[in-house]
């Protein structure tokens, strides 16, 4: 090869990777299989046959990005699952039973629009190219007092492929998810069976209003700086798994500095309010601890709908973080517009009731009007962020007793008292 051409072609493979731009296959020619070679890493199978690193990790079950030469790698989960809408039901109905995306079940329909109709029938997961013909799917919804364990031990399925299944990060679940049973060898049709008696284990915390857990485990950790949930586990010879699923959080996401979080069981959490419980905004909310609750619930980068109790006017916000209380700006120059009245054209620290709207859940809250600090919109008419508080919450800094019982106060007049 001359070296002029050598060179353009070193220019184009670099170029490809920076671009981030798959190097061979199409996702209509990914193999079922794939076995691993030397120098291989997720990363690189993942942009070699365009599909992503999660995706691959899921189909293998795999807890952290280890592999090793000769072993072999499913690149494909052949598994369709569909369903007939029924009365009352919409995209976000459908989206938080499956637990995929309101996008991705568009994409998956080719709908140009949100509307569905009684009777229709939709494909709600869509794993690799086929439909498996050795296994059935049995929908399951979540009872009272149901965990992943109790599950398991009751159709007969591990863990592991309930996770895989549904696409878990966590074990944690909620009464009435929706959750894909696999009954390898069955025939039978996809139905929703009730539940049968089982022994009752140890509770493991679930979403929806049950296995509250009151006390600290035996060993907790003050988060420093820079640590994340795989410096942590390293630590204390635990998997980074154990350390998010203990503290009910998502990969994506990172641990405040001074943060206190559990290390070898799970740390306290309420279960007041349950994701799905309302269809609409409300002007009285369910009032939920910041700390047992509250922050499991509004997670950085949110978008959630924000009523005000006493004009009833509406609009929508990004959750930046906080640690302390929840750090929010509009959404838009039009929900800036919107808050701005609500504030009579002035913007001041003196807090209103509200109540936050999301996920299907009412939640009393107190909203500061007074914007500061920094932000990450840059076009929504408002420089800085404005500060959300639910029961407990405190300030970052030296805010006085009188302020924060200001916020204390609404909190309460949005939850109806």
């Amino acid at each position: 090869m001359r070296k002029g051409s050598k060179k353009f072609f070193l220019g184009m493979t670099l170029s490809a990777l920076l671009l981030g731009m798959p190097a061979t296959t199409t996702a209509n020619s990914v193999p079922a299989t794939y076995t691993v070679e030397a120098g291989d890493s997720l990363w690189k199978i993942s942009r070699t046959f365009n599909v992503t690193v999660e995706e691959i990790k899921r189909f293998n079950n795999l807890e952290n990005d280890f592999i090793y030469a000769g072993q072999q790698l499913k690149l494909r989960n052949n598994l369709t699952v569909t369903h007939t809408v029924q009365p009352g039901e919409t995209l976000w109905i459908l989206s938080r039973q499956y637990g995929v995306t309101i996008d991705r079940i568009k994409s998956m329909n080719q709908l140009k629009s949100d509307e569905i109709r009684p009777g229709q029938v939709l494909i709600v997961r869509q794993d690799g190219n086929g439909t498996s013909s050795n296994s059935s799917i049995v929908n399951y919804i979540v009872q009272p007092n149901d965990s992943l364990w109790k599950i398991s031990m009751q159709f007969g399925v591990s863990i592991e492929a309930l996770r895989s299944h549904n696409q878990l990060t966590s074990d944690m679940v909620w009464v009435g998810q929706r959750l894909l049973i696999p009954q390898t060898g069955a025939s039978q049709p996809v139905t929703t069976p009730s539940p049968t008696p089982t022994p009752t284990p140890t509770p493991t915390p679930s979403r929806g209003g049950q296995s509250n857990v009151t006390q600290w485990p035996s060993i907790t950790y003050i988060v420093l700086p820079g640590d994340t949930a795989s410096s942590i586990a390293r630590r204390f010879g635990v998997s980074a798994q154990d350390i998010l699923r203990f503290n009910y959080m998502e990969p994506h996401e990172w641990f405040n500095a001074g943060e206190k979080i559990a290390i070898n069981g799970y740390a306290p959490r309420l279960y007041t309010v349950t994701p799905g419980q309302y269809q609409s905004p409300a002007q009285v909310g369910h009032i939920v601890d910041w700390f047992l609750e509250g922050k499991y619930l509004l997670r950085r980068n949110d978008v959630f709908t924000v009523v005000d109790v006493q004009t009833n006017k509406s609009f929508k916000v990004k959750m930046l973080g906080g640690y302390n209380h929840a750090d929010v700006e509009p959404l838009t120059r039009q929900d800036t517009a919107v808050m701005r009245e609500i504030f009579n054209h002035q913007w001041t620290w003196t807090p209103r009731a509200i109540v936050v709207y999301k996920d299907g859940m009412n939640i009393a809250a107190s909203l500061s009007g007074m914007p500061h600090s920094f932000n990450t919109i840059s076009d929504n008419g408002v420089t800085g962020h404005f500060d959300i508080y639910l029961l407990n919450s405190t300030a970052h800094g030296s805010a006085s007793d009188v302020y924060i019982r200001q916020h204390q106060d609404m909190i309460q007049k949005a939850g109806g008292r």
